[in-house]
């Protein structure tokens, strides 16, 4: 049986290791290859002092999520640093993810019957499936699944893509799900991704490439102001390399280049928070990157002046701070609030609208002009249009 967090010996023990190695991996889905956990080096964890304050239960969090009491639960995931074999995720996630979820149908039953639709069976099938065209085929991250565990990961992502037609690009999605079936089941994590996709307060996961560009330069912009002694030192040593590259990977980053044990942690409070979760880890990741190549040979200007964002995951993989220290000071930044966050995507947005209507009103001009070289009534439609655009973008 899983131990629970209100258990403080069996927490104990569990941290040093004194437990049978076969329970150090209950806190994980059977489609995941604890061979390669091992490698995450639980017996090197601190070993409790007795003066930390004891890590709050699911049963605590689920009685603020049902008060609504949304602070005191941030408060709660931000500060408690459940290890990465913790039970408590099994019933945390998707207590987290469900409070998003907006589809009122979504009963029980409701996945299978719809892997029964797209498939024909709800038997997993033993040959590889074509994923959707929003995957990014060069990002579907297993992490630490199993065959199987790979093979159910396609199977939601497809599912997902019936059910959700607007998804039209989100690289995301796929490495997301991984990351979810490590620590639940199936339908369990169709039903977490159902509500993050569908969401309406806040943004977890961009669904068209609009978003996915919007975003990466949102993180841009926000990078200029909070980190501008990096990014001074990135254009300075890169001159010919566009700042626009190396932010269009930003998730990467994070994602494909933090150790799991750094994502878990993430994931934590990024299930309850959004998106905005991941920009403050971008920013720190880039401060910390730029304090390493003032004294690390490996990350000097002649290494890594031909590829930034190639570098930055490689560091990232091997990043000097714990993720305690990373999310300290993620949430140590000032003056990131939503709002401001919230004007920069819009603004962003806005921008990107204006250039598209521009072009493709600059080529409809050109089709649309009568004979007599004047323009058409529906000429005069989409100048009107152009006009109230760049209105709105100054």
């Amino acid at each position: 049986m899983p131990y629970h967090r209100g258990d403080t010996s069996a927490q104990a023990d569990k941290l040093s290791g004194i437990l049978e190695e076969s329970d150090l991996y209950e806190g994980f889905a059977p489609h995941v290859e604890t061979s390669e956990i091992k490698t995450l080096d639980f017996y090197n964890l601190p070993k409790p002092t007795g003066k930390e304050p004891a890590l709050r239960s699911f049963t605590e969090i689920k009685q603020l999520l049902q008060q609504n009491k949304k602070g005191d639960v941030k408060k709660i995931l931000r500060e408690n640093y459940w290890p990465i074999n913790s039970a408590i995720r099994s019933q945390l996630w998707p207590a987290l993810c469900a409070q998003h979820l907006t589809k009122q149908n979504l009963l029980d039953g409701f996945y299978w019957e719809m892997v029964h639709q797209v498939f024909g069976t709800t038997e997993l099938s033993e040959r590889p499936i074509m994923l959707p065209a929003f995957v990014d085929a060069t990002h579907c991250l297993p992490y630490h699944l199993t065959s199987t565990g790979r093979a159910v990961a396609d199977r939601i992502v497809n599912v997902l893509g019936y059910d959700c037609p607007d998804i039209t690009y989100s690289p995301v999605l796929y490495p997301i799900t991984a990351i979810l079936l490590h620590f639940m089941s199936e339908e369990e994590a169709y039903l977490c991704l159902a509500g993050l996709v569908g969401s309406k307060e806040k943004t977890f996961i961009n669904q068209t490439k609009l978003q996915h560009e919007v975003t990466w330069k949102t993180v841009m912009q926000i990078a200029k102001k909070h980190t501008k002694s990096a990014i001074a030192y990135f254009q300075r040593i890169c001159p010919g390399q566009k700042l626009e590259r190396v932010f269009m990977d930003w998730c990467w980053w994070i994602l494909a280049g933090l150790p799991f044990q750094h994502l878990v942690r993430i994931m934590d409070c990024y299930f309850h928070e959004g998106i905005k979760v991941l920009y403050r880890v971008a920013l720190v990741i880039i401060n910390l990157f730029h304090k390493e190549c003032q004294s690390n040979n490996e990350w000097s200007p002649d290494n890594i002046k031909n590829d930034i964002g190639n570098a930055l995951i490689k560091f990232c993989k091997k990043i000097p701070v714990s993720p305690a220290k990373l999310l300290h000071a993620a949430f140590s930044i000032r003056g990131l609030s939503t709002q401001y966050i919230s004007r920069i995507f819009i603004k962003t947005e806005m921008t990107l609208k204006s250039r598209s209507v521009l072009s493709s009103g600059s080529k409809q001009l050109i089709k649309s002009r009568s004979s007599d070289n004047l323009p058409t009534s529906q000429s005069q439609v989409n100048i009107q249009m152009m006009s109230h655009t760049l209105t709105i973008r100054e």
